[in-house]
């Protein structure tokens, strides 16, 4: 039996088409795959890849055929246009291809990594195939703002229930469908909520493993297993068939967002489901270039907030014994960066130093000086709603305190192979015994403070431990940590001692008896002066 699907890409999602194409190649044995061009340049790209199993169609084609489509296109965006053609694509395509029977709806960020036979015997005699987003009933209000079914993937057969619910589906898209809430509706998902009740023969895809989401590994399926046995990956046992990988954004080949929405991945979902659509993604923007040199995907790394980020080359390299540290700089502290960039290029060969730039200069000139060991984050990639909502009320060198949780635990999210971190303050240099140091944090240690030589006065005011040089494993106990210390410097930090707090400093003072595997040592020659 021939599988057909369809979906629409424009010029930025068409690397993704390819990838898509590419999948499902790989593992559908008698297959169509209508691609429909919103732009010109997605076109000439795809008809110059000699895809065999395509039939590639510029959009203006079901335009011409749809004239109430055509009028609402100024009014959407890219995305709410795709959004909104999709019933008129699945028509079109059952008008115009007599020898289609049926035909399945995949939003072009999906990817296969296995045959979709099963998704065929599941549809069985169902007329509309959907499949659920499986919210958590702490979630469950999402079902009513962003649709119980994922629309990302639609199966329609040709026949009059399936054409009833595609006829009623396009005018309402044709009426409303935006990128934002408004009167119980968003996208196109919404609509579909009350098709099993609406339409006549309305089925739901069971498989864990079609359509699987980010929400729906990291959420629904959080404490489930993820398996690779061979090249193939289960999830709770069930075989993964696709993935769709919304949120995902490329920006260099080094540097991705797999992800930009709110999610917390696991290791082993990064590994065995993210890393091949990375390194898929990675081949196809090199063979778009040699197809055509001006088509490419890539996107402006420093001004973009990158919500998930994850680098390449980190967590590809064969050095994975390096010693991570971090660091936050200014325009004003550039010479005390670079001194502390030397001191490490002296005493510390194989390290690499996380640096968050917080203005353009910093970032700019650091950036020219092409650091081998240097990784370069720019404050606007880490600022999300939380800490831009507080910024306006520090100033900057409370929020670049306020910045330090956050920047660790941005760098430890989502990069597995950067099993400890040391953050440091500019100002600090370091001698050969640094690397004592990390052999400490290395032997059974969540976390490692440093305790200052103070009078008591100043301990009372600012604390005992130091702020300024703190060393953390990649361990449960370290997150939590850092979750803690996020959520209070976000919450208050400021350059007064107020009711046992002072900047992000004594926050400190709780760490050895609310966390296990704390291990304090004395600070190595740093000056005692806390307003230094």
């Amino acid at each position: 039996m021939k599988h057909y699907y369809c979906s629409t890409f424009s010029k930025e999602y068409a690397y993704k088409g390819l990838l898509l194409y590419n999948s499902i190649e790989q593992h559908d044995k008698d297959f169509q795959f209508f691609m429909i061009c919103l732009h010109d340049e997605a076109k000439k790209l795809f008809e110059k890849m000699n895809l065999a199993h395509a039939t590639i169609i510029s959009m203006e084609n079901i335009e011409n055929e749809d004239s109430e489509l055509l009028s609402v296109k100024s009014s959407r965006n890219v995305k709410e246009y795709i959004w909104t053609s999709k019933a008129s694509v699945c028509l079109y395509l059952f008008k115009n291809f007599v020898k289609i029977d049926h035909i399945i709806w995949l939003d072009g960020d999906t990817y296969f990594f296995s045959d979709p036979e099963s998704i065929f015997t599941e549809w069985g005699k169902f007329s509309v195939m959907l499949t659920s987003e499986k919210w958590l009933d702490e979630h469950s209000i999402l079902g009513e703002t962003n649709g119980i079914y994922n629309t990302g993937f639609m199966g329609f057969k040709r026949d009059e229930h399936s054409m009833e619910c595609l006829h009623w589906f396009r005018q309402k898209l044709i009426e409303w469908c935006f990128d934002r809430w408004e009167k119980g509706l968003w996208s196109d998902q919404v609509y579909a909520n009350d098709w099993p009740d609406r339409f006549q023969n309305v089925g739901i895809l069971e498989n864990i493993g079609v359509n699987l989401t980010p929400y729906i590994i990291n959420y629904r399926l959080k404490e489930g297993t993820v398996k690779k046995t061979d090249n193939d990956i289960f999830i709770n046992n069930e075989k993964l068939v696709f993935f769709h990988f919304y949120g995902f954004k490329y920006y260099d080949g080094n540097v991705f967002d797999i992800c930009n929405y709110v999610m917390n991945c696991r290791d082993v979902v990064i590994k065995d489901i993210y890393l091949p659509y990375l390194h898929a993604s990675k081949e196809i923007t090199d063979k778009i270039k040699t197809v055509d040199s001006n088509f490419t995907p890539e996107r402006n790394i420093k001004d973009s907030h990158i919500r998930n980020y994850f680098n390449f080359k980190v967590n590809l390299s064969a050095e994975n014994e390096k010693v991570n540290l971090c660091t936050i700089i200014n325009k004003d502290c550039l010479e005390q960066g670079l001194a502390l960039y030397n001191s490490l290029m002296k005493h510390t060969p194989n390290f690499q130093l996380w640096i968050c730039c917080t203005d353009e200069m910093a970032y700019s000139l650091i950036k020219k000086m092409n650091l081998d060991h240097a990784i370069l984050i720019n404050l606007k990639n880490l600022e999300g709603k939380e800490l831009l909502s507080i910024k306006d009320t520090r100033n900057p060198d409370e929020y670049l305190r306020t910045l330090k949780p956050s920047f660790i635990s941005y760098i430890f999210k989502n990069n597995f192979h950067v099993d400890s971190m040391v953050y440091t303050d500019v100002d600090m240099t370091f001698s050969p015994d640094f690397n004592n140091l990390i052999d400490e944090l290395k032997q059974d240690t969540s976390l490692l403070i440093f305790k200052r030589s103070v009078s008591t006065e100043e301990e009372k005011k600012y604390g005992v431990y130091d702020a300024g040089l703190i060393g953390f494993n990649r361990d449960d106990t370290s997150l939590e940590c850092l979750y803690k210390w996020k959520k209070d410097c976000i919450n208050w930090c400021f350059n007064k001692v107020e009711e046992d707090r002072w900047l992000d400093q004594r926050y400190l003072e709780q760490w050895p008896q609310l966390f296990s595997g704390v291990k304090v040592m004395e600070s190595p020659g740093r000056t005692a002066n806390p307003k230094k």
